[in-house]
């Protein structure tokens, strides 16, 4: 659905604020644009490697309703997006972060500071390129270096053929999980009828230019790390890492565990290599008994939390692919929650949404 949508006057407000924008805005920083539409956002960006990448989608209105296929237990008994055939989970969502109450949302589960749920298009029906365009409505720099612009789509042709080609499309969901799971529950506690409402970026799955960030883990074991040893040498193929002196791990082509003073490589036996690192890191930590894991995106934080405690252990994950992400949405069998980190992402503030109640 296309909306008239409140924002920061990028001329007011620097990027922190767009990036973290406060629950309740200040009037005067806001401007409202009159007219109905979608937007067209556009993200410039450094990938890890530093080369220079771009990508653009469309910023819209997902509408959820009941199913006229699924009755209303069918939404109070799979809050998990994986069981939709048109949102596509690729991870499963962490418990506590679906959790509300029945007075916690009205039909749009939005506010300023929340983020925009982002759909990927397997049919590749956006096409983002073809789209008229006119002035930017807003430009700005980002902490890390990153440009978004955003230009508002108003043209009737393109809005129709927007909405169909996300009707028709099915989307892996790339960021948004829990929202989605928490637009589920929000489903199974109304009436059949209802609708929920949630700001939407959609993209294309073959344009896609974001580069898929790898979600590390910490955790605490019991165990003594000869134990641990030993027990991943039963189950996994184990080498010392080598390049003590590499303290990015760019160059390793499996897992890297990290003890306190030492790295080593995982891989699963030869009979098992298309197993990914998300899977891999799940496996571990059964076999090693871990407990309170902890994410980390930046390996040097990893790093500095396992040095800090002997019980401790972390988990260097390789980035997942495309491929990898897309086969598991259409097999339903969602990765392990935290798995993928998309980057970078749409700033919450920079498009709001249809609804703020001011």
């Amino acid at each position: 659905m296309p909306l008239a949508s409140y924002r920061y006057d990028t001329t007011i407000v620097g990027p922190e604020k767009l990036a973290s924008p406060p629950v309740l805005p200040v009037l005067g920083e806001l401007v409202r644009d009159k007219d109905i539409g979608f937007y067209l956002y556009q993200m410039v960006f450094r990938d890890l490697s530093g080369n220079l990448r771009q990508f653009e989608g469309v910023f819209g209105i997902l509408e959820l309703s009941h199913s006229d296929h699924h009755s209303p237990d069918f939404y109070a008994n799979n809050v998990d997006p994986s069981s939709s055939d048109h949102l596509l989970a690729h991870e499963h969502t962490i418990a506590s972060g679906t959790e509300m109450t029945s007075d916690d949302f009205n039909s749009t589960i939005s506010r300023p500071g929340t983020g925009p749920v982002w759909g990927i298009s397997i049919q590749n029906l956006i096409k983002a390129d073809t789209i008229k365009r006119g002035q930017s409505l807003s430009s700005v720099i980002d902490g890390s270096g990153t440009t978004h612009k955003i230009w508002q789509i108003t043209a009737k042709e393109d809005q129709l053929r927007i909405k169909s080609a996300v009707g028709h499309s099915q989307l892996i969901i790339a960021d948004g999980h829990h929202r989605i799971a928490r637009a589920y529950k929000r489903l199974a506690m109304a009436h059949t009828g209802n609708t929920v409402r949630l700001p939407c970026f959609v993209t294309d799955f073959d344009s896609l230019q974001a580069e898929i960030r790898p979600i590390h883990r910490c955790f605490k074991t019991q165990l003594e790390n000869d134990e641990v040893m030993t027990r991943l040498q039963q189950n996994f193929n184990v080498k010392r890492y080598g390049n003590t002196s590499d303290t990015s791990f760019h160059d390793a082509h499996a897992l890297v565990v990290l003890f306190r003073k030492s790295a080593f490589t995982v891989n699963q036996f030869d009979g098992d290599k298309q197993t990914n690192d998300a899977v891999l890191s799940q496996t571990i930590a059964k076999v090693v008994g871990a407990r309170s894991t902890q994410y980390f995106t930046d390996i040097e934080k990893l790093r500095e939390r396992v040095n800090s405690d002997p019980t401790k252990i972390g988990l260097v994950n390789r980035p997942l692919t495309l491929d990898q992400i897309r086969l598991a949405a259409l097999s339903k069998s969602p990765l392990p929650p935290k798995s993928t980190m998309f980057y970078p992402k749409p700033l919450p503030g920079l498009i709001f949404g249809d609804r703020l109640h001011l």
